[in-house]
């Protein structure tokens, strides 16, 4: 195979189609002339690699480019490596309330170790931290990990915080028992995360254990917008506890008693670099002050 066809494949593969693909290639080439090329190495394969329009690879191409990403994946990191770079810098991805209300501490506390540290950091709910992960794209990434981490991939628990829901504090609940039951009646909105997302379910898991029926009324894609959402009166919040998180002064706090725990870990490939690695024994001590706390 030439290896020129199975660079751009990967490339092709990893931004999901072609004309993506051209804007990421680290070096000019048109787009026909990628086609062209992919076109030569499916004929020479005689398999077909991937559908184009909507674009999906097939079990051929899913097989080809889980041979090639390590190789592809990692040729930035290897200049890195040489030039001295990938000593000093970290890579990281995980949900917006980490970013805002933990990292900035742990960062301080980075750069006095590792002075002119290069941090890359993604806002990502765990789904797309993941993905981040496993495409190399960064060193580590913070989740809400339910089981065992997938294969190839290193996990390390955090921290398992408790479910809460949030409810205006004018409202008549004093207590999460009612405000589920008003929930369940249809007496009051639930403004939740996504159904995709493992708080949602857990407390949909939990809710069906009582036989108790409460739908996603309000979908938003953060916690802070739950928050803010039930501050204004529109329903009734489901969240996590977080020592640091923001809570409206018209808002009510009530705990959800024998209701399963979120599990946050740390989720790494390999073997990491110092800076990554004394990253991670920084956020284990933390989450450690925090559990106590």
């Amino acid at each position: 195979m030439n290896t020129h066809h199975l660079e751009l494949f990967y490339y092709v593969a990893k931004y999901q189609g072609v004309s993506n693909a051209c804007r990421h290639i680290p070096y000019g080439v048109q787009q026909p002339a990628v086609s062209a090329q992919l076109i030569q190495l499916e004929e020479e394969l005689g398999l077909k690699l991937f559908e184009r329009k909507p674009f999906a690879l097939t079990d051929g191409g899913r097989l080809l480019f889980e041979f090639i990403q390590p190789f592809f994946g990692q040729l930035g990191d290897v200049k890195d490596t040489l030039t001295g770079k990938l000593a000093k810098r970290l890579r990281l991805a995980g949900p917006t309330q980490l970013m805002r209300d933990h990292l900035p501490a742990l960062l301080q506390q980075m750069e006095r170790k590792f002075p002119k540290l290069q941090l890359q950091l993604s806002e990502a709910d765990s789904n797309q931290a993941q993905t981040l992960l496993e495409r190399g794209e960064v060193d580590v990434a913070i989740v809400v990990q339910d089981g065992k981490a997938p294969s190839g991939i290193h996990m390390l628990k955090l921290a398992s915080l408790p479910q809460l829901l949030l409810v205006p504090r004018e409202s008549s609940w004093q207590s999460a028992n009612e405000a589920l039951k008003a929930g369940a009646a249809g007496q009051l909105r639930l403004v939740s995360l996504p159904g995709r997302e493992l708080l949602t379910r857990l407390f949909m898991g939990e809710l069906q254990q009582r036989k108790l029926h409460w739908p996603v009324s309000i979908e938003v894609n953060s916690t802070d917008l739950v928050a803010r959402y039930v501050s204004y009166g529109l329903g009734a919040g489901l969240v996590v506890a977080s020592p640091l998180a923001v809570i409206p002064d018209n808002v009510r706090v009530l705990e959800l008693k024998r209701f399963p725990q979120l599990p946050v870990a740390a989720l790494w490939k390999g073997k990491l670099p110092e800076v990554p690695a004394q990253f991670l024994e920084e956020l284990k001590l933390r989450a450690k002050q925090f559990e106590n706390s």
